[in-house]
């Protein structure tokens, strides 16, 4: 006599799931401009100059050791996802970035995302955490509004939004430090101005997520509950 056994359709996404899990297929998961974060089940990438100066055969470490106290991972690949990566189409099932599209002119910050989606596979997840607009300006207009912090309310709010920049720019080593760096911002979001650029691009589903609400885990592997601070996610399907 034989035994028959039925198999869900959520048993199959998951024993998938693990499968890929358990053979780290990197391919499937991309992390845009990972920094630091870079575990060994993604793909991760980076459009550094740091980095960049690191991959040179031989010298670059020891270049970038004379010029920068940060030294990169060696498993942290060289990626510009606004000049586009040498990606096949519908490739990845997950994609990442973190506090990256803030940092693009609004021009790149289209290019980018036009890129992602030709790589993210149908079906497939982006989820994206940037500054929040709307929590800074709140916080601005609260500290306009204190007789005690009006002064400095504004210089607060070019401060802590990275818009701006104390610093004089007069010498070649400032110059530099800040081609290094790329910390300022150059375009900021809000939940609904975000939300109407994911559909732009096409992806459907799309929501305001938030720090461990992700269906599948390997998000964790990415995502810390520090990059939420002032900050919101949102996350579409292609």
């Amino acid at each position: 006599m034989s035994i028959q056994f039925q198999t869900s359709q959520h048993d199959v996404n998951t024993n998938s799931l693990l499968w890929l899990q358990t053979n780290n297929i990197a391919d499937v998961c991309l992390n845009i401009g990972c920094g630091d974060t870079c575990p060994k089940n993604w793909e991760n990438i980076d459009a550094s100059l740091g980095l960049k100066i690191s991959k040179i055969p031989l010298v670059g470490r020891s270049i970038l050791s004379v010029i920068s106290n940060h030294q990169w991972s060696t498993s942290i690949k060289y990626g510009d996802i606004v000049k586009g990566l040498r990606k096949k189409q519908n490739q990845y099932q997950l994609i990442f970035a973190c506090h990256i599209l803030e940092h693009l002119s609004f021009e790149d910050f289209h290019q980018a995302m036009a890129n992602i989606y030709t790589y993210l596979k149908p079906g497939g997840t982006f989820r994206a955490i940037v500054p929040d607009l709307e929590q800074y300006v709140r916080t601005y207009l609260t500290h306009r509004e204190d007789p005690n912090l009006a002064k400095n309310a504004s210089h607060s709010f070019m401060r802590t939004s990275w818009l701006g920049k104390s610093s004089s720019r007069n010498s070649f080593f400032s110059r530099l430090t800040e081609g290094f760096s790329n910390s300022r911002h150059q375009w900021m979001w809000d939940e609904v101005s975000l939300k109407a650029a994911f559909v732009e691009h096409g992806f459907t589903k799309i929501r305001r997520c938030y720090y461990g609400d992700y269906e599948d885990t390997r998000f964790g592997d990415v995502e810390k509950i520090g990059n939420f601070v002032k900050a919101i996610g949102i996350e579409g399907i292609k």
